[in-house]
């Protein structure tokens, strides 16, 4: 480990970065990052190949290609009423949904806003996810992928994975459509509005409705209307675009910010996601409230969750290890309780062992009995390629894996018989 770590939040991102849209800029931030000593060195790692996850799951790529121009309007576009939350054959009492646009009407094979307990797996159909299907045995019919890496407006309501030629999530999607489904990750904004000191107060406006229109659009044309969106994921940390602010007005408008976004998507017909509002543990202690958006607008309350933490924890294989990582502030026990206190189930949509962490079994073996005995949607495993994160490789890192069939393999068949 180098010295202390003050976030895995931007390891994941470092990692996730290898499947967005600018994966081919990856080897390049390796490189620099590589130089970087002491406290940051694993988090600004993984802030930067997180992203990059697409590259490495298209089919292929054309030089200088451009994205074909797609319809962006929706005429007499009518807003989809809110749904029964309830999953048939839940393993644990689901805590009843308040508010959101839960999914009754979603195939049951797909993410539910209830106890699904669905296994996902970041990247897309290619080299790395048959790697980790033929490590653990395990097939998966969940992908998650991100498309939070856009110039402009037109790029963000444009999402790369929605093109036929670009990206090989239409085609897997469409071979199976009420099997399987995407996580899309998404900021508010682009970077274009990095630099507007008032994008909070725009966006909570409704000043950017029209784009969320497009993108959602965009996304049910593609074949993605059933789609989980992570939208302004990790928001608590300081390293994406979209983060929340400094003062409590910024928060209170970035959670009106997620509404008003939330609201435009969901009127689009043929438009059934469901909306994760996603927090990095042991991140800024802001009060949960100050950035919730209000049950109305979020159907899963998610944490990204890693084997490390900015706040001092006993050593790999200790027995109070797991118990130290939860209970620490915005930890697991925290955000769980706070997702049931309004009724929504848990996700956990980046988890993995971190490699300065060595090969940690008993952390993958804890998730594990956590998501069994606990409310949650789904979990994916960070399986980025990136150096910061351990692969879903038997030889890389074989008590990880073994840890994870052993904890996971049973959810997987569940969720892939339904």
């Amino acid at each position: 480990m180098l010295g202390s770590v003050t976030s895995i939040g931007p390891a994941g991102r470092t990692a996730r970065r290898r499947h967005s849209r600018s994966g081919h800029r990856l080897v390049s931030r390796i490189v620099v990052v590589g130089l970087l000593v002491g406290a940051g060195a694993v988090a600004a790692s993984a802030v930067l190949a997180r992203r990059d996850l697409g590259a490495s799951s298209r089919l292929s790529t054309v030089a200088g290609a451009t994205k074909p121009a797609r319809s962006s309007t929706v005429a007499g576009a009518t807003t989809i009423p809110a749904r029964s939350s309830t999953v048939a054959g839940a393993t644990t009492t689901p805590v009843p949904a308040i508010g959101g646009s839960a999914s009754s009407d979603r195939p049951a094979g797909l993410v539910q806003a209830g106890d699904s307990k669905t296994a996902c797996i970041s990247g897309g159909p290619g080299p790395v996810l048959r790697q980790a299907e033929l490590a653990t045995g395990l097939t998966y019919n969940c992908i998650e992928t991100y498309t939070d890496d856009d110039p402009t407006w037109a790029d963000w309501a444009n999402p790369w994975i929605t093109s036929r030629t670009e990206a090989p999530f239409v085609a897997w999607v469409a071979a199976d459509p009420t099997r399987r489904q995407l996580i899309d990750t998404q900021n508010l904004i682009p970077d274009q509005e990095e630099t507007n000191a008032n994008w909070t107060a725009d966006c909570a406006a409704g000043d950017y409705n029209t784009y969320a229109t497009q993108f959602a659009t965009n996304m049910v044309a593609a074949g993605f209307g059933y789609s989980v969106i992570r939208l302004g994921a990790e928001m608590n940390g300081n390293w994406e675009i979209d983060s929340l602010g400094t003062t409590v007005a910024e928060w209170q408008q970035w959670g009106q910010c997620f509404a008003q976004e939330v609201t435009a998507m969901r009127a689009v017909p043929g438009a059934h996601f469901l909306f994760e509002w996603n927090v990095n543990e042991g991140y800024r202690d802001i009060p949960l409230a100050d950035y919730y958006p209000g049950n109305a607008y979020v159907d899963l309350v998610g944490i990204s969750l890693y084997d490390q933490s900015r706040y001092p924890l006993p050593p790999v294989g200790s027995p109070g290890r797991w118990h130290a990582l939860v209970s620490e502030p915005m930890g697991l026990s925290e955000i769980y309780a706070f997702a049931a206190q309004h009724g929504k189930p848990l996700s956990i949509p980046e988890w993995g062992t971190v490699t300065t962490q060595g090969d940690d079994g008993n952390y993958v073996a804890d998730v594990g009995a956590f998501v069994a005995s606990h409310n949650v949607a789904y979990q994916a495993w960070l399986d980025s390629g990136a150096p910061t994160i351990y692969p879903l490789s038997r030889t890389e890192a074989p008590r990880s894996v073994a840890s994870y069939v052993r904890a996971i393999s049973r959810s997987v068949a569940s969720s892939a018989s339904r």
